[in-house]
């Protein structure tokens, strides 16, 4: 019995991990598909393998499908998380890449409408275009989900408890916006865990030490915290008020069984040993465009690694010329301390590849790739 326990457990935070980091809408969708369906825990689980997203197209790895998921902002119009799945159905393992929402894109738009999360304002087919140009292939799939879906969720489910990690102060009269939080355990509504998530600094300008960074990966803690409030069995009878939370409030190319489907790839996984999370890699910096602005600023070699790596679909090697990466220098000036930070990222990026090399030859020596 405590054998079965822990299997259903571990199949439980698999899912938990995989939608917290794929973002909001897409784990409450996936929740409530998954329990709409009976339940499902088990061997025994069943799903239409009609359902299965197969991906046809030349070089493309069997079993492997991508899928971006976002959420919007208050105003709908900018995309206030962005992250990409890619599934490894044949062996069983996804992989997670965050794309920083403040990434600096190559676009016609000008000042802050160069981020990258600034795309959604002109249609989806134009967000899946920009991504593109920063990981190298068209996702297959999309999830695009607003907040409006958490917070009914979770003023259904009678809200969650949470350990705010310390004070939060912040207040935007322009967007009728007032989040204050004090640390410490306490008992969250909808409203609130919208502000929660919604917020990125204090009005002095303190937050969290590595910036949006840190709030991104605080936001996955935050959402499996969610998430397994929204699990509980006792929430069965509630599915009908779930579903009509999620139903008006995203938007996908996934049909229901599909993401049925999913959901039953991701209850086969370990959580610890299948799911891998990343950060598009890159740093925050100043770009002048006439005024400062900050920008996540894209390190292409370091992403084509990366890509390649653990998220290309393709059998073959993704190369520079998949991707259109731009840096400040495309533009003019930039700030110093970014090229100081790449500069410190990339070594200890090129100590990892080289004890990694090492590990795979054994005693053989590996040589400095500069």
């Amino acid at each position: 019995m405590k054998k079965k326990r822990n299997k259903q457990l571990n199949r439980i935070l698999a899912v938990l991990i995989i939608v917290a980091a794929v973002c909001v809408g897409g784990y409450f969708a996936f929740c409530f598909w998954v329990n709409a369906s009976g339940m499902i825990t088990g061997e025994d689980a069943k799903v239409d393998q009609g359902s299965a997203i197969v991906v046809n197209g030349a070089n493309r790895r069997e079993g492997v499908f991508s899928l971006l998921i976002c959420a919007t902002d208050e105003e709908e119009k900018r995309t206030d998380s962005m992250m990409l799945l890619v599934f490894d159905t044949k062996n069983k393992k996804a992989n997670i890449l965050n794309i920083p929402r403040d990434s600096l894109v190559d676009c016609d738009r000008t000042g802050a409408g160069r981020k990258i999360n600034a795309a959604y304002a002109y249609g989806v087919d134009e967000m899946m275009d920009e991504v593109s140009t920063v990981i190298g292939f068209r996702p297959d799939k999309y999830l695009v989900a607003n907040f409006d879906a958490i917070a009914k969720i979770v003023d259904v489910v009678g809200g969650v408890d949470y350990d705010v990690p310390f004070d939060m102060s912040y207040h935007d009269a322009s967007q009728d916006l007032s989040i204050e939080f004090k640390k410490g355990e306490q008992h969250l509504n909808g409203k609130q865990v919208v502000e929660y998530l919604r917020w990125r600094h204090n009005d002095d300008g303190t937050g969290y030490d590595d910036g949006d960074i840190g709030r991104v990966t605080k936001l996955q803690d935050f959402l499996v915290t969610v998430g397994g409030a929204v699990l509980q069995p006792s929430n069965i009878l509630k599915i009908p008020e779930i579903a009509s939370a999620v139903t008006e409030n995203v938007k996908t190319d996934l049909s229901t069984s599909q993401i049925l489907w999913i959901g039953m790839q991701g209850m086969k996984m370990d959580m610890k040993q299948d799911v891998k999370m990343e950060t598009l890699y890159g740093d925050s910096a100043r770009v002048n465009f006439g005024l400062d602005i900050w920008f996540y600023i894209l390190d292409e070699d370091m992403i084509i690694d990366q890509i390649n790596k653990s998220f290309n679909p393709y059998t073959y090697e993704l190369t520079e010329d998949d991707f259109d990466i731009v840096t400040p220098k495309t533009y003019g000036i930039y700030s110093e301390d970014w090229r100081q930070e790449k500069a410190l990222r990339y070594q200890t990026y090129k100590n990892e590849k080289k004890k990694s090399a090492k590990q795979g030859s054994g005693s053989a020596s590996v040589a400095d790739d500069e």
